[in-house]
Order: structure tokens, then C-alpha cells, then sequence
């Protein structure tokens, strides 16, 4: 009863249809702080900065590095890997499904949730944070919200996350005028499915000018 994920895979398309499974690039038995009998590399993100990609991922830890969920970094110099884990998890981190938005000044912020949803921007390394961490606030609603996605277009910040408002979680969507917030509530992207579906865990790209959700 668990959602049981032991490794990532990178896949690669030109046309969205089509596409090339290019193998595991991190898996539970290569971080050296990941305890490898659970079973829970959740909801990734990978940036590129300076021809470095940056995998971003939550991970349960060992109990020699400390307890419950944290975010480490992956890095490598193409996007198929070969991807070499920190020794380390991000310090001061506790959560999991990390962002990383990269703004148009260059400052890159990393997102996360652990019940609330939280923000810090990253240090030039991509690998620290760089100041304490703010939850991030104005958006309402009680119960779990997880899954952070945030994408700037046309000078707004959107922050994407799913809900659970009422019985399994729904996509909704903020609004703000800066990484950090304020973000005002804006509406639902996508209700909750008849079916039960549980994790509505997403991304919202522009690909070949069109903007896609995942």
C-alpha cells in the first residue's frame, strides 16, 4: 500500500510521441545517504545551468545523515546522464518534490512540500540553499498540499500544486508577481477524477510553442 519507486529513468522525444528510454540515471542504491529498502524517489525536477543539468530529487534518509524525507542533488553534463550523486542531501531540507525554477535574472529557487509548500533561493552552486526557508502563504484551502510546480510566463508566477480538498488531490493554481510571493489563489486546473486517482503530480512546459501539462 505504498507508492513503491526505486529509480529514475530519463526519456527523451521530438515529437511527444515518439520516445527513447535512455536507462536508469538515479536509483535508491546509488545515493550513498538514501536508505535503499524504501521505496520512495517521489516527484523529481532536473535544470540546466551553465551546461550542467541539476536532478533534483526527495529520498528517505539513512539514520547515520538524520530522519525522514530530504532532497539531494544529482549532476551531470548531458541530460541522459551519466548522473553522479552529492554524498550529501541538501542541508536544512526536510520534504519532498522538489522545483527549481530558474528566473530571468539567473537566481534559481528551489521549491518543496511537507504539508505546506515551501521556497529558498539557491546559492550560484545550485547545491545550497542561500537563505532560511518561507513557507509559502495566501494560498487557502485545509489538507495536503504537495507537488509544487512553478513556471513564470508574461511577468507572472505561477504556482501549480495539488490538493486535496476534498477526498483525493485536484490541481490547482496561484498567482504572484515574484518567485518568493505572495501567491493569490486562481483556480483549479484539474478536478478530482471519478476513477479515485491519487497523485496528480505534474509539470506545465512550453514545448515547440505550445504549452503542454504532464
Amino acid at each position: 500500500d505504498w507508492f513503491c519507486m526505486e529509480d529514475y529513468h530519463v526519456f527523451s522525444s521530438s515529437n511527444l510521441t515518439d520516445w527513447t528510454d535512455h536507462g536508469v540515471i538515479v536509483s535508491q542504491n546509488s545515493v550513498p545517504w538514501v536508505d535503499s529498502a524504501s521505496y520512495s524517489m517521489w516527484a523529481p525536477d532536473c535544470i540546466e545551468k551553465d551546461g550542467k543539468y541539476y536532478f533534483y530529487f526527495p529520498g528517505n534518509q539513512k539514520r547515520e545523515f538524520g530522519r525522514g524525507f530530504t532532497i539531494g542533488v544529482a549532476v551531470a553534463d548531458h541530460p541522459a546522464g551519466p548522473f553522479v550523486p552529492q554524498a550529501e542531501p541538501i542541508k536544512n531540507v526536510r520534504g519532498i518534490d522538489p522545483c527549481v525554477l530558474m528566473d530571468k535574472d539567473g537566481q534559481a529557487y528551489i521549491y518543496w512540500s511537507m504539508g505546506n509548500i515551501f521556497v529558498t533561493p539557491l546559492k550560484e552552486n545550485m547545491l545550497e540553499l542561500a537563505s532560511e526557508t518561507m513557507v509559502v502563504k495566501e494560498m487557502p484551502g485545509k489538507g495536503l498540499k504537495e507537488g509544487p510546480f512553478v513556471f513564470e510566463r508574461n511577468g507572472i508566477y505561477y504556482m501549480t500544486y495539488p490538493h486535496v480538498e476534498d477526498k483525493t488531490e485536484r490541481l490547482e493554481y496561484a498567482i504572484g508577481d515574484h518567485p518568493l510571493g505572495p501567491f493569490t489563489f486562481a483556480g483549479v486546473i484539474m478536478d478530482e477524477h471519478p476513477s479515485g486517482c491519487w497523485t496528480n503530480h505534474h509539470s506545465i512546459v512550453q514545448f515547440k510553442n505550445t504549452w503542454y501539462i504532464f
